[in-house]
């Protein structure tokens, strides 16, 4: 088995049976496993995917939510592929995306992570899809929100992080980074994975000529639990890289924009 595909489902039955029915039907599907951890759904999901598919998906079934990183480590944890391709439910793959990975790992044996180009449900191309690392001044100044250049005559280009929506990663060095770390419940783990990785001299690319339409990446719902998950997760990455005084500082930084978010809600 050359890959491993591992997508959660947490309450998205219909977006991820259309999103295993397209790897499914792609020419190498019978180069690749998938796997599913349902995240306590509790809305049908797992009966419909084992009557759907059966045998043909792997099926983890959590009684709880554990998050982003701990139910993909669970995945990861029964893989058997070279590559795992960790992938969002809302995601369409309607092309050959793993022989074009699989090019690219074996032209620079120093890319570790690499991740297609996410177009919206519109074909635009997904903002914040990869960048440079955050730092307390891009912070400040805003510039974590402007995406590296890419010269789209090339293969592949070099940055700093990829969104983990379609992430793969060679399996030898996600067990020598550990995995996911679990402190991560939502945001931020995508990062903390590639820049643990670049500590081990293994780059990440984004792959110019194969795209993957993420349905979700249109519009961002920034409900106040999401605004917490964010923030909970920006401050873990910055303590764990940058250390306890650069989060305070963030924090001081932030603070007028949370008051804001509470003058708004007040009104509301």
């Amino acid at each position: 088995m050359s890959y491993s595909i591992i997508i959660i489902n947490y309450k998205t039955c219909e977006l991820i049976a259309a999103c295993i029915k397209n790897l499914l039907d792609l020419p190498e599907a019978t180069e690749t496993e998938i796997i599913v951890i349902d995240n306590a759904s509790n809305d049908g999901s797992v009966e419909f995917l084992q009557e759907k598919f059966g045998d043909r998906i792997k099926l983890i079934v959590n009684k709880s939510n554990l998050g982003f990183a701990s139910a993909n480590n669970q995945g990861a944890a029964s893989a058997h592929g070279e590559f795992l391709l960790f992938l969002n439910s809302d995601t369409i793959i309607k092309e050959d995306i793993f022989s074009a990975c699989s090019n690219i790992f074996q032209q620079n044996k120093n890319i570790g992570i690499i991740s297609p180009r996410l177009l919206m449900s519109d074909n635009k191309y997904q903002p914040a899809s990869f960048g440079n690392f955050p730092t307390l001044w891009r912070l400040i100044t805003q510039k974590t929100k402007i995406d590296p250049v890419l010269d789209e005559n090339k293969e592949y280009n070099l940055v700093d992080w990829v969104s983990g929506c379609a992430l793969m990663i060679r399996k030898e060095l996600f067990t020598q980074l550990k995995g996911w770390d679990d402190n991560f419940f939502l945001y931020y783990e995508d990062i903390d994975l590639c820049k643990r990785a670049r500590k081990f001299d293994y780059l990440s690319a984004v792959a110019n000529k194969i795209t993957i339409t993420h349905l979700g990446g249109q519009s961002l719902k920034h409900s106040l639990n999401k605004r917490w998950h964010y923030f909970r997760s920006q401050n873990y990455y910055f303590k764990k890289h940058y250390g306890s005084i650069t989060v305070l500082i963030l924090k001081l930084v932030r603070l007028p924009y949370k008051l804001l978010i509470l003058i708004k809600n007040h009104k509301r």
